[in-house]
């Protein structure tokens, strides 16, 4: 391995909609860097069997920048990023999402954390587009508001948007490449266990681009919910979440859990004669709880980031709660069946042009 530089590991499938735009924006970044430090870098691209055209638009890229294509063998995320991690040259690797765009100055920002040698990952901050829908504009700014909150170091860096050193993610055993969304977590928390920092660095900025809609909305976050569980069951610890995803996040879906057995209780009752009223004022009580939190979530996040898109939050995340419950009750019904665990099942591909 070379002494000093950037490898940058780019997983790819069906990447066609936004691949381009996020590879030019990260070669423009990594080049004004480069040229002013004088450090190099390198542009890995992991092809994970994509199916929409992604792979041509890759090989054109290819023809006019200096990528390293590899061909990914279609296992999931964590593994298209550990065979780039394996195949890059430099100490430091950067890891960018297909759907991921650096703004100006986001290497530079970023890889300066890294000079502290006990840093062992740094991740950059996602802004919000306001030129996105309003399902993508709350994600956005649902997790700026939480990432407001961290003060000093975190215990998640998130993968799409981060640095790592190359080192430290060889000490560990890289990611998981049984899980989908949640492999991030747990290389985090397996780092911090290794004794190495975690490092959000909100100078260094970048744009996401959410899966649109409603239907893509629901999608990410039952995945979100599924992963959640499955590194809960290696991280017993983590059940109340993390300093990205706190403690109230993750009760959430349960609080809902249990409104949703009452208002059941409820119907039952009705339907059979007994009593019902009372089941159901529960279960109102607790939506009604859940609700007001979030509209109060939503009107600081709205102040802070003088925007009205975190009004929503009080139906949106009612929204995301129920596919959080849909998710641990499939997780759920699976190990009691004794299915193994699979990264497509919380990381569902998005659809190739096709379909």
């Amino acid at each position: 391995m070379m002494k000093d530089g950037i490898s940058f590991v780019v997983p790819v499938h069906n990447g066609a909609r936004c691949v381009e735009e996020s590879l030019d924006a990260l070669i423009a970044d990594a080049s004004a860097y480069s040229a002013a430090t004088g450090r190099s870098f390198e542009i890995i691209v992991v092809d994970d069997a994509s199916r929409d055209g992604s792979s041509a638009i890759l090989r054109r890229l290819a023809s006019i920048h200096e990528l390293r294509l590899v061909e990914g063998t279609g296992r999931g995320a964590a593994a298209a990023i550990n065979a780039g991690i394996l195949a890059a040259r430099f100490p430091l690797v950067a890891q960018v999402d297909q759907d991921v765009v650096l703004k100006p100055g986001w290497l530079s920002a970023l890889a300066a954390e890294l000079d502290d040698p006990e840093v062992g990952a740094a991740q950059g901050c996602y802004a919000a587009d306001p030129q996105a829908t309003l399902f993508a504009r709350a994600m956005s700014f649902d997790l700026a508001e939480r990432y407001a909150a961290i003060r000093g170091d975190t215990d998640h860096v998130c993968t799409g948007n981060s640095i790592y050193r190359a080192a430290a993610l060889r000490r560990i055993g890289l990611f998981d490449e049984s899980l989908g969304y949640g492999y991030d977590n747990d290389v985090s928390y397996r780092l911090r266990a290794a004794g190495y920092r975690l490092k959000l660095c909100r100078a260094a900025q970048s744009l996401h681009r959410w899966r649109e809609g409603l239907t893509g909305y629901l999608a990410q976050q039952y995945g979100f919910g599924y992963g959640r569980v499955d590194v809960v069951a290696r991280h017993p610890s983590r059940f109340a979440g993390d300093v990205v995803s706190p403690a109230p996040m993750m009760w959430h879906p349960l609080a809902l859990g249990l409104a949703l057995l009452l208002l059941t209780l409820a119907v039952g009752g009705a339907a059979s004669g007994g009593p019902w009223q009372p089941f159901a004022a529960g279960a109102a009580t607790v939506i009604a709880v859940l609700m007001l939190e979030r509209l109060f979530s939503g009107v600081r996040a709205a102040r802070r980031f003088r925007n009205v898109t975190p009004l929503a939050f009080p139906v949106l995340h009612l929204l995301r709660d129920a596919a959080w419950v849909a998710a641990i009750l499939m997780w759920l019904a699976r190990f009691a069946a004794g299915r193994p665990g699979r990264p497509s099942h919380s990381m569902r591909p998005r659809p190739d042009a096709g379909s």
